[in-house]
């Protein structure tokens, strides 16, 4: 199954530009259905006349308008809230649906943001922040108040993502390491900070690494990670035990050039985005390719993509989509009107 259906055209410099709703195309049944874009407030709250003047009248910013992100490299979500890391401004913007507000984490010192690359949430809302700079996970609870730190800065080179078990027993750091070395790795942690295990090093091998980027944990336990510059995904036990893998270098079908973010849902589908073909391919468990969703497109439609990064599913499945050319996370919902759980 690929290819969406087209809901409005434009045109840019001569040139059609196609807004996409619906993936797949028709005859085929529709799986996927855009819903929102998220650039700031007013994506999910409509300024009303009485807030709009207090706001005048106190000299405050409603943030409607430019995006609140400069260049977004990473998502998470999880129960009405979506997360967005934005290390040009070392912020994590939180964009809460159900109450139609935005606002920040990791603003407070002595914890603060100062480089945030990487994001995940587990079952009870706590939100894993993986900070490059500090080469640390910082973990805060649905508050956005900070519980504890995890990582060891001397034993990471270049950390590039973060995972976590549902029950938050598990940390995963993605560590893409030097160009050079054979640092290529990720490193499991336990909540105590303790070093549980290794997966690495670097090279070609089942279970070796090359310049991983990304990690996720599936519903029924196994470590996903983005073996970027090996062009495939490698599966492993939450003991970092070696299982299975998928994918090759390629253009075709299921294939990856420069993937990018891995993300996966309670059905097992997997999501990795691809900056080269800029889409989201979504495979089974198996790891076998069901169809795409997105395009490339310099025009802001939906649908379109200029340069894609991180993704993300939470339980109701849907899918989040960040673009750092055009500032946006788009969310896509299941066509089939499941998604309702709470899991």
């Amino acid at each position: 199954m690929t290819g969406c259906s087209v809901q409005t055209s434009t045109s840019e410099n001569g040139k059609e530009a196609k807004a996409h709703i619906v993936w797949p195309e028709p005859p085929e049944q529709p799986r996927y259905i855009y819903e929102a874009q998220l650039r700031n407030q007013a994506d999910i709250h409509k300024e009303t006349d009485d807030e709009k003047m207090k706001r005048m009248l106190t000299g405050g910013t409603a943030n409607f308008g430019e995006p609140l992100f400069r260049k977004p490299s990473a998502v998470a979500a999880r129960n009405g809230r979506v997360y967005v890391a934005d290390p040009p401004t070392n912020s994590i913007f939180v964009f809460d649906i159900p109450r139609g507000h935005v606002f920040q984490i990791g603003m407070r010192e002595p914890n603060r943001t100062t480089n945030p690359v990487g994001l995940a949430v587990d079952r009870q809302n706590n939100v894993y922040v993986l900070d490059g700079k500090q080469k640390r996970v910082l973990v805060f609870d649905s508050l956005g108040l900070f519980l504890y730190a995890v990582g060891d800065p001397k034993a990471l080179t270049k950390p590039a993502g973060v995972a976590v078990s549902s029950d938050g027993q598990r940390i995963f750091v993605v560590d893409r390491g030097s160009v050079e070395g054979d640092d290529h790795k990720v490193i499991g942690y336990s909540p105590d900070g303790a070093e549980l295990f290794r997966i690495g090093p670097r090279g070609s091998g089942p279970g070796q690494l090359n310049i991983p980027l990304a990690a996720t944990v599936t519903a029924d336990g196994k470590l996903l990670v983005l073996d970027s510059g090996n062009f495939r995904i490698q599966g492993y036990d939450l003991n970092g035990t070696y299982k299975f893998t998928f994918g090759s270098l390629g253009n075709g079908l299921g294939q990856f050039s420069r993937a990018r973010s891995i993300a996966v849902d309670q059905e097992g589908k997997i999501f990795v985005s691809d900056a080269s073909f800029n889409n989201v391919q979504v495979f089974n468990p198996a790891g076998n390719l069901l169809m795409w969703i997105g395009s490339a497109g310099i025009t802001n439609l939906p649908g379109n993509f200029g340069l894609i990064g991180g993704v993300a599913a939470d339980e109701t499945g849907r899918l989040y989509v960040a673009d750092q050319y055009h500032r946006k996370i788009e969310v896509y919902r299941p066509a089939d009107g499941t998604g309702q759980g709470n899991n």
